[in-house]
């Protein structure tokens, strides 16, 4: 605790930290707005076996997007990037809802494949900033408390989203969505630039990365990215048919995604607050990363033995996956991109962050468009989470070249 204060305290922090995390913990703030009213309206347009096909268009959306900013980037602040990333995002959203509520058709389309576009732009470009700002050892004390404050942020926007979903429906979420897809890009615009606009960087960021020991480096991180996509995607698609098949009602749709969103966050907050700074501080980044894939695989071999996949045990998986990958998989992810320089840290994160994870919820969308049986299913679980294993036994031979 007294090294954090003491990073929180040094002069050359101060100015930004403050506006750092108000823009984290806003960007975790709307996206339980955005997710559940997006979710619910598309839900009610095409159903839950759609969202595998949504997932594949995503991707294709997403590609040509990091191609235009990975340009712009190269030329521009990451600020000036933030900022029109959520511009373009409230354009989206405030069209899609308009869209809904005017019954056209596919409205409800755009929103739901822009909401995953728009989240992982906002919070990735966030955390490689952080990346660049912070020595690896302060970045490593922030870690815990960063994600905390997000969490924090998730739990207040689930509660609110179900409040208003309860009250007034997915349309009315979404609308009040909007001020809070905007605000993170006010407060991130008062960071220090790392750059002087219009000062062109010698490549962009991912003409950064292409080195032999960098890129092999970054296609392991990548391939565990992928393989934690394929694990959460495919507990995901459970959670969403199950879902769809107990829950009926509308409004309730909205409230109790707004529950899911709420318990994911308050676990995330526990395990950023109680547990990530404990095992940080006792065990090295390696069993970490070995601890999240083999929890897993513990708690899902439990459910598979017992027979237990009511809905409430589908949405206790769902939400111990998503709060340990929001909080144990993420801090412990930005620690493996601190042996990388400046430029390369962006270059590492458009590639594996934004575009292999998406890429990798694409390709399990195709498959899981085709292969729904539940045995299955769960082969492809444990098989995924065991090469998880595997991947990161091989990432931390390579890291050795960057640190010794």
């Amino acid at each position: 605790m007294t090294n954090l204060r003491h990073v929180l305290s040094q002069p050359e922090n101060k100015r930004d930290i403050w506006f750092f995390f108000l823009s984290y913990f806003f960007s975790l703030f709307n996206y339980p707005l955005v997710r559940a009213a997006s979710t619910t309206m598309f839900i009610e347009e095409f159903g839950a076996k759609s969202s595998p096909l949504a997932w594949l268009v995503t991707i294709v959306v997403l590609s040509f997007t990091i191609f235009i900013f990975n340009r712009y980037q190269a030329r521009h602040s990451v600020q000036k990037v933030f900022l029109w990333v959520s511009l373009l995002s409230t354009v989206v959203f405030a069209s899609s809802t308009l869209g809904f509520q005017l019954h056209t058709s596919y409205a409800s389309y755009f929103s739901f494949v822009w909401k995953e576009i728009c989240i992982v732009l906002q919070v990735h470009l966030i955390l490689a900033y952080g990346n660049n700002f912070f020595k690896r050892e302060d970045f490593k004390l922030l870690v815990g408390p960063l994600g905390a404050l997000g969490s924090i942020g998730g739990i207040l926007g689930g509660v609110i989203t179900t409040y208003l979903g309860n009250k007034f429906g997915p349309t009315t979420v979404s609308w009040f969505s909007l001020i809070f897809v905007l605000l993170p890009a006010f407060f991130f615009n008062r960071t220090l630039k790392l750059k002087t606009e219009g000062q062109e960087t010698s490549s962009s960021p991912l003409e950064s990365i292409n080195t032999p020991v960098v890129r092999r480096y970054v296609i392991y991180i990548s391939l565990i990215v992928m393989v934690t996509q394929f694990v959460i995607n495919i507990a995901d698609f459970n959670f969403n048919l199950s879902f769809e098949q107990n829950v009926s009602l509308v409004n309730e749709k909205t409230a109790y995604l707004g529950s899911v969103y709420t318990w994911t966050n308050v676990l995330s907050l526990v395990l950023q607050v109680l547990i990530l700074p404990f095992l940080l501080a006792r065990i090295s980044e390696k069993a970490l990363h070995l601890f999240i894939p083999l929890s897993y695989l513990s708690l899902f071999l439990a459910l598979f033995l017992t027979g237990s996949f009511a809905l409430s045990n589908v949405a206790l998986f769902y939400i111990f996956l998503k709060a340990s990958d929001y909080s144990l998989f993420s801090g412990g992810k930005e620690l493996l991109y601190q042996v990388l320089l400046p430029e390369q840290k962006y270059g590492a994160k458009y590639l594996t962050d934004m575009f292999i994870y998406r890429a990798s919820k694409a390709l399990i969308a195709v498959v899981l468009i085709y292969v729904q049986t539940s045995s299955i299913l769960n082969m492809m679980m444990v098989t995924f989470l065991l090469i998880w294993v595997i991947l990161v036994i091989k990432v931390f031979k390579i890291q050795r070249n960057f640190l010794y």
